[in-house]
């Protein structure tokens, strides 16, 4: 037993020692960062939320928001392109990713939305805006719809998640999922990130990019809390809700997207039988980067 109780002690040790060495996260969020990154930041209730309004002053505004774990750059060539059209836009990083707070708090539906809210009545938005949403970014907005169907013209979901996304098990196992997302999980999502940007001239750019936002703290925490919490959950009620609704809402999906599935587009459909679906061939989830002018085409022709 001496010698058993030894081992375990000897291995926890070791197993304590490799979590640390593994840790990315040596950089701190705060104002000196900030200065020496520059941007424009705005204090909410949970936290500092770093955002971009760019464009004309008169144009009609659009609001962008982004997936799980791309940041606010998710939208640069969207933004170009719609600026360029005379539309202003609004785009901004959600809490835990790019240069917001990883606030230490529950990381769900309700956190996501309430931020989109406070941001844009701190910005004063007060003319109904059309919103744009990204993956689970197209929950978020779904959900705003949902809620405040008066702030919101028109909608625009790409490869948005509605439900049935499926998470490895072991992230939910305290202690256990938090020493696998260190050791590998943020390996996972860069690799992941790798194949979104597959065939983007920009991708070496823009990997840097992504990988930087893993070293602030708190990143990992965020996104434990993610995927243990409804953020990757069922918004079925809210696409119901949307579905009532009397607005023109455009649904863009490539047909070759392994994490937004058929079946899901399939239920999307179901719930909002008369939006505009328009299926790009032979793409995946990272729709955005991989056919930008395509994306730009479809949601401008839209707006």
């Amino acid at each position: 037993m001496k010698w058993l109780s030894a081992f375990l002690a000897l291995l926890i040790i070791l197993l304590v020692g490799i979590y640390y060495i593994f840790d990315p996260e040596n950089n701190e969020l705060n104002e000196a960062a900030r200065a020496r990154l520059g941007g424009t930041y705005i204090q909410l209730s949970d936290g500092i939320t770093h955002y971009k309004l760019e464009g004309p002053d008169n144009g009609s505004v659009v609001v962008l928001v982004h997936g799980g774990t791309v940041p606010i750059w998710t939208w640069d060539k969207q933004v170009q392109a719609l600026n360029n059209t005379g539309f202003r836009t609004l785009s901004y990083d959600k809490y835990g990713r790019g240069y917001s707070d990883r606030p230490d708090v529950t990381y769900d539906q309700d956190l996501y939305k309430r931020q989109l809210l406070e941001l844009v009545d701190k910005l004063a938005l007060t003319e109904p805006f059309d919103l744009v949403g990204l993956s689970l970014g197209g929950g978020t907005a779904v959900n705003f719809t949902a809620r405040y169907p008066d702030r919101v013209r028109k909608l625009v979901l790409i490869s948005p998640l509605i439900n049935n996304f499926k998470v490895p098990s072991f992230f939910r196992i305290p202690v256990f999922g938090e020493f696998m997302a260190r050791i590998a999980g943020i390996r996972v999502i860069v690799n992941r990130f790798v194949s979104l940007f597959e065939k983007n001239p920009e991708s070496e750019k823009y990997t840097r990019l992504f990988v930087e936002q893993t070293t602030y703290k708190g990143f990992q925490r965020s996104v434990l809390s993610m995927l243990r919490n409804d953020a990757v959950g069922d918004y079925s009620n809210a696409y119901q809700i949307i579905g009532n609704q009397k607005r023109d809402i455009l649904l863009i999906w490539g047909t070759a997207d392994t994490e937004i599935t058929k079946e899901m587009i399939r239920d999307i459909r179901s719930f909002i039988p008369h939006l505009k679906f328009k299926p790009v061939e032979d793409v995946g989830h990272g729709i955005v980067f991989q056919e930008p002018d395509t994306v730009n085409n479809l949601i401008i022709g839209f707006l």
